[in-house]
């Protein structure tokens, strides 16, 4: 990056700030409405203005101590940089008051109230209308210094660029920052102008391309929030964890020698209007594995082209997932993954289109966050519809949806069948959409191009069953009288048939008879225990169910429950989990485990799995799609999860949750004990990932199963909050603060900081009681106090997260003898004061 790029941050950080300040202040600005007409409440309002002075605050810090950072090191600021620190401290002071005024605000701007036409009016009932005045004057002239000595700066790096003949150019890569294409642009325009930093009428010009940098930098946060919201980490995990199909098993859909298969080769290069293809067939018949071996498919990509003609085309693609988390299985996660990925297709892939779409695709929220700082939440359905519509609505772009598992949507696909149906409508856009044969698509998708996989699948899974086979050391090595092989080809076209087309049929009757077959059997006998399988699915499942053994079915019965409990879990957690003493974790060194550790805990599950739950559940590789993939396993990718929903679905029945907890101690499990102790085991074997150490997850996790003991039991978790405490402190004695993800804000030294601010409220009254330390206390006070500013002001939803138990107690009012106790043990002198009394409750 070229040198004055350092200036160009903290100054556009300071210009931000007060833009932002001077906007809320104007008697002009008005709170921005959505396009329905209706206004946000004041508690809205005034939490995101709060927000963004966090947000902002936050970034002059950030480059306050880049460059105080470098004074430390001998580096020489220059005197533009050593000017702009003298101005950030002084915006400080002048903005500081002005963020704490609308904290003091909100709890007047309650949601029943009428609301304000503008944040100055809320601010009035706190202020004085000369505050307000004399403020504005101060900011318009620290504006003012912060532009003049940003064109000094660049106009003295113009000139020293000129000395050494070094000319700058124009860039439009959409990849390049949006600071260094401002600076090269404008250094030209001061090269041009002759613009002089002692010139009033010079820096009155140049502040216009200041307030074009702010005006690029809010967009820049705009889009990086927007696609914050639409991204979520398991967007791609459905697509990435199923499995590659079998060489040569799908080659025939892609034929056009075929030509009942190769009417989707024609579908994609057709512009008749049937914009809408069916794949459809019988649960577990490959599906999934054809839509992913079809999705970004070069071979598809010439008959694409016809369709699309001169005209840009993007592909995207949504696999949901009944089996796992809310957003993977919903409308909302659909339309978040299909914006997200074809905005960043358009934005950053060859198409190279403007970042502007972004505030145009979601105006409303964009004119909010001009306003307020507001438009940041997360998207409803209906804003995610009108989006989507937008996108596609643009006539000169041609779009393919590729979307699998209609029938996993939770809340029922009558929603997507609408905005799909009517998209399909458009010249533009072709839809290839995946489901079982539910008559509610059947009649959706009545006359549209449609193909039944399941009557093209016996040679992939003759494939399939020989490759099993071939890989078993026993199978078919079992000596046969006479035998010419043709008995082992019957047994295989027997399994062959008995699938029907059916994937999953077939690789659960290949597993269980591969797993029970022994050197002593004969041909004869493998064959009876072929005839003897079920030939529906669900059947074969049960059939599975009833061959496990009292000790398999408890351990099955155990697994499911942890997974159930949690839901779509990491693989080395519920390893953790599947510990039978729920104590190991509290006597666990804190340290990373080593690899044969992970290997030999992995090794222990993969058995258990496949031997004990006969691959009832199984492990998925979720990795990231456009990362090359390393030699290097990564644990966080691996999850376990249902083999298929139509395992899930029948072992969720309530005939057989019945039968298996007649037979097995099903209700004696309490999940919450072993989820606690995993997620110590998890805090405890943290390692650095990226340079960053990703503890605040872990570490109230382990809060919030200690919170959900304490509701059970009404005794305090103390032994393992003392566990997780002592974890903290040896991360915090091997780990840089900077490099671990703890809210922004304050600083944190001890758990005792962390107890304060999430109030936990037992505990902390156990520890002040039993170990009072008076430096400790009024750091955990402070700290509290500080980060709480953050967290309220829009951040529980980030820090919190869905932690039902961490959230009652973080909004819950500490009791008043509590915040008198530690007052109390804050005082360096207290012979004239009673101890305040608190009634410690019982802790275990």
């Amino acid at each position: 990056m070229p040198q004055p790029l350092l200036t160009v941050g903290l100054a556009t950080a300071l210009v931000q700030t007060i833009d932002f300040s001077a906007n809320i202040l104007s008697e002009n600005h008005a709170i921005y409405p959505s396009s329905d007409g209706a206004s946000p409440d004041n508690h809205t309002v005034l939490r995101d203005i709060t927000n963004n002075f966090h947000r902002l605050s936050f970034r002059i810090s950030e480059n306050d101590a880049k460059r105080r950072g470098a004074e430390k090191k001998n580096a020489k600021l220059s005197e533009a940089e050593q000017h702009l620190l003298k101005l950030s401290d002084e915006l400080r002071e002048l903005v500081d008051p002005l963020r704490d005024a609308f904290l003091h605000v909100q709890p007047r701007g309650s949601y029943s109230d009428p609301k304000w036409g503008s944040a100055r009016e809320a601010l009035l009932t706190v202020w004085k209308e000369k505050d307000i005045t004399n403020l504005l004057k101060k900011l318009k002239n620290v504006k003012k210094e912060v532009d003049t000595t940003l064109l000094f700066a660049l106009r003295q790096h113009l000139d020293q660029s000129t000395e050494k003949g070094v000319l700058m150019t124009s860039v439009h890569d959409p990849k390049t920052h949006h600071w260094e294409r401002w600076q090269i642009d404008a250094i030209n325009s001061i090269h041009t102008n002759a613009w002089k930093p002692k010139n009033r009428k010079h820096v009155e010009e140049f502040s216009k391309h200041v307030d074009a940098l702010v005006l690029a930098e809010n967009k820049a946060h705009f889009c990086r929030e927007v696609f914050a919201h639409l991204h979520f980490v398991e967007q791609d995990d459905r697509l990435q964890s199923i499995s590659t199909p079998h060489e040569g098993s799908f080659d025939w859909v892609l034929d056009p020698r075929h030509e009942k298969q190769a009417s989707l080769l024609k579908w994609l290069g057709d512009t008749s209007g049937k914009n809408l293809f069916w794949m459809t067939g019988k649960p577990g018949c490959g599906k999934s594995t054809l839509m992913k071996h079809l999705f970004r498919n070069e071979r598809l990509f010439p008959q694409l082209e016809e369709w699309s003609g001169q005209l840009p085309g993007f592909l995207t693609g949504c696999f949901l997932w009944n089996c796992g988390n809310e957003l993977q299985k919903s409308s909302i996660g659909l339309l978040n993954t299909l914006l997200y990925e074809t905005l960043q297709d358009m934005i950053y892939g060859p198409y190279k289109q403007d970042p502007g779409i972004v505030p145009w695709l979601f105006n409303d929220r964009w004119n909010q966050f001009l306003s307020y700082g507001g438009g940041l939440n997360p998207f409803t359905l209906p804003e995610l519809r009108a989006a989507f519509d937008l996108l596609i609505s643009d006539a000169s772009k041609k779009f393919l949806f590729m979307i699998d598992g209609l029938d996993e949507i939770e809340e029922g696909p009558s929603t997507l069948l609408d905005i799909f149906l009517t998209a399909a409508q458009r010249e533009n856009v072709k839809m290839c959409v995946s489901s079982r044969k539910a008559p509610i698509f059947q009649q959706a998708f009545n006359g549209c191009p449609s193909l039944e996989v399941d009557r093209y699948t016996r040679g992939g899974i003759l494939s399939c069953v020989l490759y099993a086979f071939d890989q078993n050391d026993t199978m078919f090595s079992i000596p046969a009288e006479d035998s010419d092989g043709t008995e082992e080809r019957a047994i295989i076209n027997m399994i062959v048939e008995k699938s029907a087309g059916v994937f999953l049929w077939a690789s659960l009757a290949t597993e269980i008879l591969l797993q029970d077959v022994k050197e002593t059997d004969d041909v004869a006998t493998i064959r009876a225990r072929v005839d003897a399988l079920p030939f529906d699915v669900k059947d074969l499942i049960a059939y599975i169910v009833d061959s496990l053994d009292i000790q398999q079915l408890e351990q099955a019965a155990r697994l499911i429950r942890l997974l159930e409990a949690h839901g779509y879990p990491n693989l080395l957690p519920l390893c953790f989990a599947a510990d039978v003493d729920t104590t190991s974790g509290l006597a666990a060194e804190a340290r990373p485990l080593t690899s044969l550790e992970v290997l030999t805990t992995i090794d222990d599950m993969r058995n258990l799995l496949k031997f004990k739950c006969k691959t009832l559940l199984a492990i998925f590789e979720a990795g990231p799609m456009d990362e090359a993939r390393s030699d290097k396993v990564d644990l966080k990718n691996f999850r376990v999860n249902y083999m298929h929903r139509c395992i899930r679905d029948f072992l969720r029945s309530e005939t057989i949750r019945g039968r298996v907890k007649e037979a097995t101690h099903y209700d004696a499990l309490n999940t919450d004990e072993n989820w606690a102790n995993a997620h110590l085991w998890t805090l405890k074997t943290l390692t650095p990932r990226n340079d960053n150490m990703p503890i605040w997850d872990a570490l109230t996790n382990c809060i919030e199963y200690a919170l959900r003991l304490e509701a059970a039991s009404k005794c305090i978790r103390l032994t393992y909050l003392d566990e997780v405490s002592a974890a903290l402190t040896h991360h915090l004695s091997i780990y840089l603060l900077a490099d671990m993800d703890f809210p922004p804000g304050a600083t944190v030294q001890s758990f005792l900081d962390i107890a304060v601010l999430l109030n936990l409220s037992g505990y902390v009254a156990i520890k002040t009681d039993k170990a009072a330390d008076r430096k400790e206390i009024r750091h955990a006070m402070d700290y509290a106090k500080d980060v709480r500013k953050v967290i309220d002001a829009g951040g529980e939803e980030k820090w919190l997260g869905k932690r039902a138990m961490l959230r009652e107690a973080y909004s819950s009012s500490s009791p008043p003898e509590l915040a008198a106790l530690l007052e109390y043990h804050t005082k360096s002198v207290r012979f004239s004061t009673q101890k305040p009394f608190v009634e410690l409750p019982e802790w275990v």
